[in-house]
């Protein structure tokens, strides 16, 4: 058992662990693949301890479909939370965010043409990320891939703790860090995440990613610039963006009530309820699958 790196050299495998070879610049992805018995049909389980860094992708491929950089296609978990299939988002804010300290559980189950992949972060079950039917290629095994020098993961076997112990829990956790989704008619998803002690980073999607950095000092909260990539908006969505862009960036107040999240920016006052991103992908979303 042991990982196999791709010839980019910016992945270096050592028994369970594999981190990355500390390349900087655009070029840096380095991809792993682990090869053991554990293929093939059945419940297989593995847990990964995040040992350096955070927004590194965890997940499953196979042989034919592992190379360097984007060659390698998959069903992945990581970044800020999201599921991809290696070379495109397939999911957006579909769990938390992972990184240094944190113990992420996978379980795969292979029964005929029908695959599941859920995860798992420090014992708490975040559901099943993949349910894959009519698919039939190689053997999937545990692929990572890393894209920073901090980038540091052991591998190791762990023995089915079933599904059910996979599930997400119910109602959203305490705080204010998750994904969201906004009540009412136009719906759109925001995620929070805390950076440091009274910081937060807050971002949305609509046609462009948006984003900004708050602080909460003695219960007050404060926006910094929001920043957005730069496409278009299709004329259908330009005042909804506007809208969300000037929420985020008028932000006074971030606060629970109940099981909802209630976002204030001066005079405006918005109501959130935990997103359902927990929801599968299927194989018609998984770009690879369907070549």
């Amino acid at each position: 058992m042991s990982w196999t790196v791709d010839d980019s050299g910016n992945a270096v495998g050592s028994g369970g662990e594999v981190k990355h070879g500390g390349a900087v610049g655009a070029e840096k992805k380095g991809n792993a693949i682990w090869m053991d018995e554990q293929v093939g049909e059945g419940v297989h389980c593995w847990t990964f301890e995040i040992s350096g860094g955070n927004g590194m992708w965890i997940g499953v491929g196979t042989e034919d479909n592992f190379g360097s950089g984007y060659k390698l296609k998959g069903l992945l978990y990581g970044g800020p939370g999201n599921l991809s299939d290696g070379g495109a988002l397939v999911s957006g804010h579909w769990g938390p965010k992972y990184g240094q300290g944190d113990k992420i559980g996978m379980r795969l189950e292979v029964s005929g043409g029908h695959t599941t992949l859920a995860f798992s972060k420090n014992g708490s079950g975040l559901g099943v990320a993949f349910d894959i039917s009519g698919w039939k290629g190689g053997p999937l095994r545990p692929v990572v891939s890393l894209d920073s020098p901090d980038h540091c993961i052991m591998i190791s076997s762990m023995q089915d703790c079933g599904l059910q112990a996979m599930s997400s829990a119910e109602g959203p956790a305490p705080g204010i860090a998750g994904s969201w989704q906004l009540d009412g008619k136009d719906v759109w998803q925001l995620s929070i995440e805390q950076s440091g002690a009274g910081q937060w980073r807050v971002s949305a999607t609509v046609a462009n990613n948006l984003g900004c950095s708050v602080t909460e000092e003695n219960g007050v909260f404060s926006a910094g610039p929001v920043m957005s990539t730069m496409m278009m908006p299709p004329p259908e969505l330009q005042p909804l963006e506007t809208s969300v862009t000037q929420l985020l960036s008028g932000i006074t107040n971030i606060a629970r009530d109940g099981e909802k999240l209630i976002i204030t920016a001066g005079d405006r006052s918005e109501k959130f309820s935990v997103a359902s991103g927990s929801t599968p992908a299927t194989k018609d979303q998984v770009r690879w699958m369907n070549n």
